[in-house]
């Protein structure tokens, strides 16, 4: 394939994303998902939306603000004014994919996410991701943003089997998600990317280029000072052992 046809078949499925999105938005939601019910008053909510039902959830509320903000600040800055679906992520995606033919640039919200991890499969069809956007703009409907923060922290994969933050804290440091330090805190919001790649198990000096990444953006975001990123950035990577036959 050459790159001028490479260049419109990437255009050609954004625009085409951007018209789902509209319709998508412009129309009643349930038109589009069936068999799914997320509806508050049913009892649906955020224990019935936990990958396994004995996993502990972390609470939103018990968890540091660092750690929060890490997640949103490096995987959908603008999670707090979107509706489900950022446009101008879809966007700034299409810029970086096209004119900088870099694919390093996500279009995804944290709802898509989480409404993949949930429902979907990562299969990479035009089909898929129009159902990711439909089931976002419901679990928006339904839910506070601060319930999905929750939901998304407790169903993200974070490699080595470890899924949700309270068993990834414990997989990779030993201790509950609450306890977790701003070194700790940006390592594991660095994984979501590629868990196997990022994984301080696989690679401890990559893992430790991403957290540096995300602790530069939460500094950049005024989450953490100046002086917690680099005290952050000089903090050795330790890891609880893992057991023989794990």
């Amino acid at each position: 394939m050459t790159k001028g046809s490479l260049r419109k078949k990437v255009i050609g499925k954004f625009f085409i994303l951007l018209l789902c999105t509209f319709l998508l938005t412009s129309c009643s939601v349930g038109n589009f998902v069936q068999g799914v019910t997320l509806d508050n008053e049913n009892g649906a909510g955020i224990q019935d939306l936990s990958p396994t039902q004995d996993k502990r959830v972390a609470t939103l509320k018990e968890l540091p603000d660092y750690l929060k903000m890490a997640f949103v600040i490096t995987e959908d800055k603008r999670f707090y004014e979107h509706k489900g679906v950022d446009p101008k992520g879809i966007l700034r995606a299409l810029y970086r994919d096209v004119l900088e033919r870099s694919k390093s640039e996500g279009a995804s919200t944290i709802t898509q996410q989480l409404a993949r991890n949930v429902f979907l499969s990562n299969e990479k069809t035009l089909t898929r991701k129009t159902k990711e956007i439909a089931y976002a703009l419901e679990l928006e409907r339904k839910y506070s943003k601060d319930q999905i923060l929750e939901m998304y922290l407790n169903h993200i994969y974070f490699g080595s089997g470890a899924y949700g933050i309270q068993e990834a804290a414990q997989e990779y440091f030993g201790k509950d998600a609450k306890d977790l330090t701003i070194a700790e805190s940006a390592l594991l919001a660095g994984l979501p990317k590629a868990p196997s790649k990022y994984s301080p198990r696989n690679n401890i000096e990559l893992a430790k280029e991403r957290r540096s990444i995300v602790l530069s953006l939460m500094e950049e975001n005024h989450i953490i000072t100046k002086q917690e990123e680099e005290e952050a950035n000089k903090q050795e990577i330790l890891l609880t052992k893992k057991e023989v036959g794990q």
